[in-house]
């Protein structure tokens, strides 16, 4: 799952939000040096990216991605993913989207200094980007998809992604809903239950 997913995830809990935000840059054990609530988020992010690497809804969705994605098809659906989280966003939250996302935004600008450079770098511009909005239409999707793109070490033609992920929605949205409840379910269940490391 890629940014909108991760903070949806954290259900407003802002020591996870900031874990699960952080989470890719937290390499190794590192996780070990925030403070344990946070540290709960790092583990969240972790238990998030392999339950969606494993589940068979998604691995549908990295077949169908895989001509235009190759090796890169797995992270490629989970920016796709993102897209189909703010489509169906009403059938999995009773939050309005623009209330979590100001929410959101507010508490990763207001903890901004507890992140990894460079990410603490990068929030005054994904907050003037509004970047959870980029999840929320087809042109800011295909922002999204440049960007991420240019940080690969190999390019992938991310225009034939899109037109293939927007001409196909239907079955990408059917893998999503078959796979994103399990999701809910199984973060839920690590908050309640959550482990020492990971």
């Amino acid at each position: 799952m890629n940014h909108l997913a991760h903070c949806f995830l954290s259900f407003g809990n802002e020591d996870l939000l900031i874990g699960n935000f952080i989470g890719d840059f937290v390499k190794g054990n590192d996780w070990q040096n925030y403070p344990l609530a946070v540290q709960q988020g790092i583990l969240l992010h972790r238990t998030i990216d392999s339950f969606t690497d494993n589940h068979p809804a998604t691995n549908q969705s990295v077949v169908r991605v895989r001509p235009f994605g190759r090796r890169y098809s797995a992270p490629v659906t989970d920016v796709l993913y993102d897209y189909l989280l703010a489509i169906h966003w009403q059938q999995f939250s009773d939050q309005d989207f623009e209330i979590f996302a100001q929410k959101t935004y507010q508490s990763l600008q207001n903890r901004a200094v507890e992140m990894p450079l460079p990410l603490r770098d990068w929030i005054p511009k994904m907050m003037e980007d509004q970047f959870l909005h980029r999840y929320t239409t087809e042109e800011g999707m295909r922002k999204v998809m440049q960007r991420f793109s240019r940080r690969l070490p190999v390019e992938i033609d991310t225009q034939a992604v899109l037109d293939y992920f927007f001409a196909h929605i239907a079955d990408f949205s059917a893998d999503f809903t078959a796979f994103f409840p399990d999701m809910v379910a199984q973060a839920k269940a690590f908050i309640e239950n959550p482990p020492t490391k990971l």
